[in-house]
């Protein structure tokens, strides 16, 4: 838990929960509980999950928060600092407690990280957002350019605007009806419709496999055209 934004994360029982879901489609699963601003119990659970497994294919970095909107000349620094601990550092330190264990898979394991649009076209009031996600444009690039000679790939996944729980916690924060949120995301975009969780996993999961065994460096948008707009 973080105290800044105030407002609800994930808890112990959502990744139980998903725990629980993996296992009940016939697949193992190992969960760890680490706060991403940790890179000791990062590396601990790394290191645990490629020993009980037998080796790490595949990083998904799925790590970030929302806030209140703020100009930025606004904003206070505590919630900047959260926002970049969060969302940017702790994808730096997952990808160096668990890179090392897809250097011995080689070239069958490949990165994904997960960014936003607004890395790509900003909003107002979320310069923290912004400028956290566009870091991981950065991060991207140099991962990519570094684990080419060892055939790994690493790649980008920026979407529109989600409905998840962190809309919930944006509507909550900013006093904004839901359906005025969502519309808004809509009319951002080329296709007004919602992009929708599969949709992301869809693109992730293609980038996790074969048939994108020659795509590296890439930030691949999923957000209906709202970048383009």
């Amino acid at each position: 838990m973080i105290n800044h934004p105030p407002y609800p994360t994930a808890t112990s029982a959502d990744l139980a929960a998903v725990a629980a879901e993996v296992r009940a489609i016939g697949r193992s699963g190992e969960v760890f509980e680490v706060d991403v601003r940790d890179p000791a119990g990062l590396q601990a659970a790394a290191d645990a999950a490629a020993e009980r497994l037998g080796g790490i294919d595949h990083l998904v970095v799925n790590a970030g928060i929302t806030d209140g909107f703020h100009n930025t000349w606004e904003l206070p620094v505590e919630n900047w600092r959260t926002m970049i601990d969060v969302t940017l550092s702790g994808a730096f330190y997952t990808c160096r407690a668990v890179v090392p264990h897809l250097l011995q898979r080689a070239e069958t394991a490949s990165v994904v990280l997960i960014g936003s649009g607004v890395a790509i076209k900003a909003v107002p009031g979320l310069s923290h957002y912004v400028a956290a996600k566009a870091g991981l444009v950065g991060l991207t690039e140099a991962l990519a350019a570094e684990l080419g000679p060892y055939g790994i790939r690493c790649n980008s996944v920026h979407p529109a605007g989600v409905d998840t729980d962190m809309t919930t916690a944006m509507v909550e924060l900013n006093g904004i009806p839901r359906e005025d949120l969502l519309r808004g995301f809509r009319e951002r975009q080329l296709i007004a419709r919602n992009v929708e969780i599969d949709d992301v996993t869809a693109a992730v999961t293609w980038l996790l496999s074969d048939e994108a065994r020659r795509v590296t460096g890439l930030a691949m948008t999923v957000d209906a055209g709202e970048t383009k707009k």
